[in-house]
């Protein structure tokens, strides 16, 4: 991965120099995988009293986001671990939320081609069967036992077609129809 190596307050040895170069350079490190999704970044080192402050900015151009990481520590070797294995998992979170966002996006583009179908044709399944003759009494045990939310008889009593059905309070209703 390209970087640029900003210092305030502190030397860059040529020691100091190869480590950050191992470090952002490491062949199974998340930053060597995705160098070519990745902007020269910006690697900057400072020290503030005894406390080394270390800051990543690299663009991921892929998707045009920004990433920052900033670790402090009193070893300035240990910062610059810590650092950049932020920015691994930074990479690997936003990479991870990218794909979940196209997996929905994909899921709501399928989700709207079906309703563009079922606006076509909202009706998806036809059943055809006899009324049965009973009273709403046995047409509701029927509906209890089927499952269902509702049934649809022929009223023993009146001769008319009629439903029974589940209400939202967990009652039952019947309705009859009048012509």
């Amino acid at each position: 991965m390209e970087f640029k190596v900003f210092v305030k307050d502190i030397q860059l040895t040529p020691a100091l120099q190869n480590y950050i170069e191992k470090r952002m350079s490491k062949p199974d490190h998340m930053l060597k995988k995705h160098e070519d999704l990745l902007s020269p970044a910006d690697f900057r080192i400072q020290k503030e009293g005894g406390i080394y402050k270390v800051e990543i900015t690299a663009h991921f151009k892929k998707f045009n986001k920004i990433i920052k990481v900033e670790e402090k520590d009193g070893d300035l070797y240990e910062a610059i671990d810590n650092v950049t294995d932020s920015l691994e998992r930074k990479i690997r979170k936003l990479k991870t939320r990218i794909q979940e966002h196209d997996s929905k996006k994909q899921f709501n583009e399928a989700i709207k081609d079906t309703e563009e179908n079922e606006e076509q044709s909202r009706i998806r399944k036809t059943k055809r069967y006899d009324l049965s003759m009973m009273p709403a009494e046995e047409a509701l045990l029927q509906a209890e036992l089927l499952g269902h939310n509702f049934f649809v008889f022929r009223n023993a009593d009146t001769n008319e077609v009629n439903v029974v059905y589940k209400r939202n309070n967990g009652s039952f209703g019947l309705i009859e129809f009048v012509e």
